[in-house]
């Protein structure tokens, strides 16, 4: 029996943001009918929902995903393409950028970045710009390479970092601004123990993404799709609940600036702090 081809086998995810999962299912149902009146084949009947993010994106089945500024730039350049990214109607975003909330406890909301050195540090993961290396470029910027926080602790994810700042296991963290105003939706008493002191820098927002063996008519034919879905009025309870007003069609040079800096700091050695 022969094993069907890698081009038969494509996968389709939106794992990023905390969406409704039904609405982010219709909304790539609606993706999916699109890109068959645009004629693109072999396309997924629904969602992917993988729980080993990396593994997935090196798939050279995906032909679409939505990732994160770091591991595209750095860990995947090989492996993907960059289709674009959304625009957010939220506090910190412009345009196709975003930045990371800086939170605290309600105890500290009158402090600045400088005031939490010697203080403890809680971030999703090393691979995460918003969670770490958007944080600790802001960190680099007050001390050079010299130590910063007493304590940098992983908590796993976003919704963690802010359950360890609420129960005083750690003092401050950096939370995608997109990810803190869509988890204080649904968390609201968590998050109404916490205070937002100020934003990271902008950076590109988190890219869709397909995989370095999808077509270039392929590439096409999402990024129209994706564009056409914004004026889609069926879609409209989505878009308003996952906070996206827009698109603009990016590609990998876009997030060089994200490899760049980590790469600076890394080789100024700033490996801890």
């Amino acid at each position: 029996m022969s094993l069907p081809s890698a081009k038969a086998m494509r996968w389709a995810s939106l794992p990023m943001y905390p969406w409704p999962q039904p609405l982010t299912e219709q909304y790539w149902q609606w993706l999916r009918q699109r890109l068959q009146q645009l004629g693109e084949p072999a396309l997924p009947a629904s969602l992917s929902w993988p729980e080993d993010y990396l593994a997935h994106w090196r798939e050279p089945g995906m032909l679409l995903s939505q990732s994160c500024g770091y591991p595209v730039s750095t860990l995947l350049p090989e492996q993907v393409q960059v289709l674009g990214a959304f625009h957010y109607q939220v506090p910190g975003c412009a345009d196709w950028r975003y930045s990371s909330a800086l939170l605290v406890r309600k105890s500290d909301a009158g402090l600045a970045l400088a005031d939490f050195r010697g203080r403890r540090a809680v971030c999703n993961e090393r691979h995460s710009q918003s969670g770490y290396h958007a944080l600790r470029a802001e960190v680099a910027a007050l001390a050079g390479v010299q130590p910063f926080f007493s304590q940098v602790r992983f908590s796993g994810s976003h919704r963690a970092s802010a359950g360890m700042l609420a129960a005083g296991e750690a003092d401050i963290a950096a939370l995608d601004c997109v990810s803190h105003a869509l988890l204080a939706r649904q968390q609201p008493a968590l998050f109404a123990q916490l205070a937002c002191i100020g934003h990271t820098r902008l950076q590109p927002g988190l890219p869709l993404i397909t995989a370095a063996s999808t077509s270039a008519a392929s590439v096409a034919r999402l990024r129209q799709a994706i564009s056409d879905s914004l004026q889609a009025p069926e879609l409209q309870d989505f878009f308003r609940l996952a906070a996206i007003n827009g698109f603009s069609p990016l590609d990998l040079s876009d997030y060089a600036c994200i490899a760049d800096t980590a790469a600076h700091w890394r080789g100024a050695g700033m490996a801890q702090w």
